[in-house]
């Protein structure tokens, strides 16, 4: 995984983000969490040579680790 690859993970968290009407939106720190929930994911599958773009052609993977962080939140 490169620069521009975490870059990429930023662009679409921050699209995402985007998504959610207002007052649901994540805040700064869950974004940070989920990029660095989806980054994790990419690379743990790497191994499998599963990409991102594999991803894109299944699911909304960047608004998922969105809403992970925010169960993850909502239940502490």
């Amino acid at each position: 995984m490169n620069q521009n690859d975490l870059n990429d993970i930023g662009h679409r968290i921050g699209s995402a983000a985007m998504e959610f009407a207002p007052g649901h939106r994540p805040t700064a720190g869950q974004m940070a969490d989920a990029a660095a929930v989806l980054r994790d994911m990419i690379q743990a599958v790497e191994i499998h040579g599963v990409t991102l773009a594999d991803f894109d052609g299944v699911a909304h993977f960047a608004r998922l680790a969105i809403q992970l962080v925010q169960s993850r939140d909502e239940s502490r």
